[in-house]
């Protein structure tokens, strides 16, 4: 696939669905709603990926900054911003070591990537120090604390580079070393469907990805029904905690 249908579809995937994994799409929809964005606030997406997050919520009209260890990841997200005329400050950067003042964000985004820091407390001290005060957090977290098998947890574990899982308790402890109150956090990605699609999506995740992509699209609202209808208060495979800056 040459780089102007590359770009092309990646119009069109923004334009209708924002990203194509259901996961996502149902991660990043609790993202957005938490977050709140206004449009007199600076917000931060740490390892932000390809940017398609960030450019959903600096079009509430936020200053959005982004950074991700990826030069790649973050040259596809400075063109898709291009595309979609969307104001958006994207740069190379490494979470454990943030390029910006103390004090300087009102909130921050981190979606499905504490899980792969290596020293995940350094990242988390780094978030504390350039919010403001009373600032606050919002992140996903790999928490697989549904019943999965052994084999598809250490695959899941293997192919995603999964450096911690996160539970309630053990993120709350992280936040309080790291300088934040934990407000809220809920499991989702829990009911049983969601869980089926879950494994599915481990299952496929070193073979053709359009095969995930096309069973994402029609399970997509399946799973969003299922989660408000059958979803667990006290587990699932994915965590969003909110915490704020205390000190």
């Amino acid at each position: 696939m040459n780089e102007h249908i590359k770009e092309l579809k990646r119009h069109l995937i923004y334009k209708t669905t924002g990203n194509l994994s259901l996961i996502r799409r149902i991660e990043w929809q609790h993202i957005i709603e938490w977050i709140d964005p206004k449009e007199d606030e600076r917000i931060l997406d740490v390892a932000c990926g390809t940017g398609e997050l960030s450019l959903k919520i600096a079009e509430k009209g936020s200053e959005i900054h982004a950074i991700d260890m990826s030069e790649n990841a973050i040259n596809i997200a400075k063109r898709l911003a291009k595309r979609e005329n969307i104001s958006c400050e994207f740069i190379v950067g490494n979470a454990e070591d943030l390029s910006y003042p103390n004090e300087y964000f009102d909130k921050i985004i981190c979606s499905s990537s504490l899980e792969h820091f290596t020293n995940d407390l350094k990242a988390l001290k780094e978030m504390n120090r350039v919010l403001k005060p009373k600032g606050c957090v919002v992140m996903t977290v790999d928490s697989l604390t549904c019943p999965i098998s052994n084999e598809l947890k250490a695959r899941h574990k293997t192919y995603s580079h999964v450096v911690n899982y996160y539970t309630h308790k053990t993120l709350k402890k992280r936040f309080e070393f790291s300088g934040f109150e934990m407000k809220k956090s809920k499991y989702i990605l829990s009911s049983w469907i969601t869980s089926f699609f879950f494994k599915i999506s481990i299952i496929l995740c070193d073979k053709n990805g359009i095969i995930w992509e096309i069973i994402s699209l029609f399970g997509y609202p399946v799973c969003l029904i299922s989660e408000k209808c059958f979803g667990k208060g006290d587990q699932g495979y994915t965590l969003i905690a909110e915490g704020m800056k205390i000190n």
